[in-house]
């Protein structure tokens, strides 16, 4: 018989090999294959949609929509280098080594989340390129330092890269993926980053990180109303920055002029700027003649943006810039961020009601910011501030220009600068040499080095192994007093830490720091620009009192 003929079919009953097919069997055989079928490609769309929805195997990352302008993101957390944009290639390799290196190393280890926006293609994105490339590199070099520093023997840190997303929404998938790794065999103790002031950030403390304990050091964020139990600042507070623009201000030698001065303020609902602008009128306020008063009103609004500094547009400012010449002003107060700084100067370059006579002295724009962005201070930007006799007057938490200029040499350079830019130029010698002046490297080295600094004491003090709990606690038990024993931080930008019992304020006050976790004896340089003026003040200190010598040099 031919192998065709089914009385051969010995899987095939018995009653159906020697019968012709019914239509009920025929039928009951297409329902078969029919079912299988759908089966199998049921599972092969579900297994594409599943990694359609993913950007990596492990699912560490999910595809999210960001929008028309952005397009798909890769949101999540992973300790592996991820191509998130072609710029951060290299420093995302060096993290990725240094993990393995640090898991290879037979010591413990531990992890450390920098939770921040991986993409910039959007005009509202949160941070710039350059901004999250040098964010990385200053994370890496503050790893590396930990890792391979004199004491070797505590937990070695990997670094996790958790991608909020460009606007910063997307938080809940990262906290809730840092949460599950809490218990790990590297488990996270710390996260750091959160470099904008926007209620995205504070609920991903409020809902998240905070919630499950999680502390969480940013590098930049400086808004008052940035408060949680959890979240620590390596920035001074605009409270602070304010403060020592005040100082300045008021120190007759500056020659800042007090009686014809104007504010201006960005309106969006946005923390960073409103509470910016809120601090202004506070510090300075009717005593300058900056009032709400309708009558001769000395405060003009308009509307900024949070792209790169190189995006505005200089008709944002036409109303209020014409207002502030028309009132021929001499200090203006600019509650705005570092994008609004070249519209700005674009717009009062423009209009004629501007134009001053040299000998009625500069313009000055007194304002706050990380650090001085090299797109902030180009060549055409000095040309106009020469042009319009204006001088840019700027409290900062990172002066990297002057810095690199004096070195060691000045005692108001923080000591621990000059080997972070020698290491910072032996690393990324393919960066611009004004990489270091937006000051975020600098910042995400500092909150990095506290959680390390953190790790190693927690480490020091016998425990067998480090978790969140104990990095918390030794976080809130630095004390910048004496010669700064181990709790103090070395940071790049100054010493600091996030406590000041001993200082030796009240109770009241030393409750009002604690809580509200903002660094103490932080170094806040005022700067000029374009013509760099030595401010003629002491340097301020946060939470020093004027003309007292509580902190430790910088």
């Amino acid at each position: 018989m031919r192998r065709t003929d089914r009385r051969n079919w010995a899987w095939l009953p018995g009653r159906l090999r020697f019968r012709v097919l019914g239509l009920i069997d025929a039928v009951a055989l297409w329902v078969l294959v029919a079912v299988l079928t759908g089966a199998g490609a049921w599972w092969g769309v579900d297994t594409y949609q599943q990694h359609r929805d993913y950007c990596t195997e492990n699912q560490e990352l999910r595809r999210v929509d960001a929008g028309a302008d952005a397009g798909e993101e890769c949101i999540g957390v992973t300790a592996e280098a991820y191509p998130f944009a072609p710029d951060l290639d290299d420093v995302l390799g060096r993290i990725e080594d240094e993990n393995k290196a640090a898991r290879d190393s037979g010591r413990p280890v531990v992890s450390v989340a920098v939770v921040m926006p991986y993409t910039s293609r959007s005009p509202g994105a949160a941070m710039s390129k350059d901004l999250i490339r040098h964010s990385l590199q200053g994370a890496y070099l503050a790893q590396r330092d930990h890792n391979n520093g004199p004491v070797s023997g505590g937990p070695a840190i990997q670094l996790l890269f958790a991608n909020v997303g460009e606007d910063l929404k997307q938080w809940r998938i990262v906290t809730d993926a840092l949460a599950a790794r809490t218990d790990d065999e590297s488990p996270l103790v710390a996260a750091i980053g959160l470099p904008n002031s926007d209620n995205y950030t504070l609920e991903s403390v409020k809902y998240g990180l905070g919630a499950d304990e999680i502390p969480a050091v940013s590098a930049a964020l400086s808004s008052g109303d940035m408060e949680n139990r959890y979240l620590f600042k390596v920035s001074p507070s605009n409270d602070q920055l304010v403060d020592a623009l005040k100082r300045y201000a008021t120190d007759p030698a500056n020659q800042v002029n007090r009686e014809k001065t104007f504010m201006i303020a960005d309106e969006r609902e946005d923390n960073y700027v409103a509470n910016l602008s809120l601090v202004f009128r506070r510090e300075f306020g009717a005593q300058y003649g900056i009032t709400d008063n309708e009558v001769g009103r000395l405060t003009e609004m308009y509307k900024g943006r949070k792209g790169p500094p190189d995006e505005g547009e200089p008709q944002i400012f036409g109303r209020a810039v014409s207002a502030m010449c028309v009132a021929d002003t001499s200090t203006v107060f600019l509650a705005g961020r570092d994008a609004d700084l070249w519209p700005f100067l674009k717009a009062i370059d423009s209009q004629p009601a501007c134009v001053r006579d040299p000998d009625e002295g500069p313009l000055r724009i007194l304002r706050v910011s990380t650090g001085r962005d090299p797109v902030t201070e180009t060549a055409e930007m000095r040309a106009i501030a020469d042009r319009s006799n204006i001088e840019i007057v700027t409290a900062a938490a990172v002066d990297a220009p002057r810095w690199l200029a004096a070195r060691s040499g000045d005692e108001q350079v923080p000591k621990a600068f000059a080997p972070f830019a020698d290491s910072y130029d032996g690393s990324f010698d393919e960066e611009r040499p004004d990489a270091l002046n937006d000051g975020y490297a600098v910042m995400y080295h500092d909150a990095l080095t506290a959680v390390g600094t953190a790790v190693a004491a927690a480490s020091s003090s016998g425990s067998d192994s480090v978790n969140r709990g104990d990095v918390y606690d030794e976080l809130r038990r630095g004390s910048p007093g004496g010669h700064c024993p181990a709790g103090c931080v070395p940071g790049a930008s100054g010493v600091f830490t996030f406590d000041d019992a001993s200082i030796g304020r009240d109770e009241g006050t030393r409750h009002e720091v604690a809580t509200g976790l903002w660094p103490v004896c932080k170094p806040v340089p005022v700067v000029t620009f374009p013509k760099e003026l030595r401010s003629k003040s002491p340097l301020y200190r946060t939470y020093e009192e004027e003309g007292e010598n509580t902190c430790p040099p910088p």
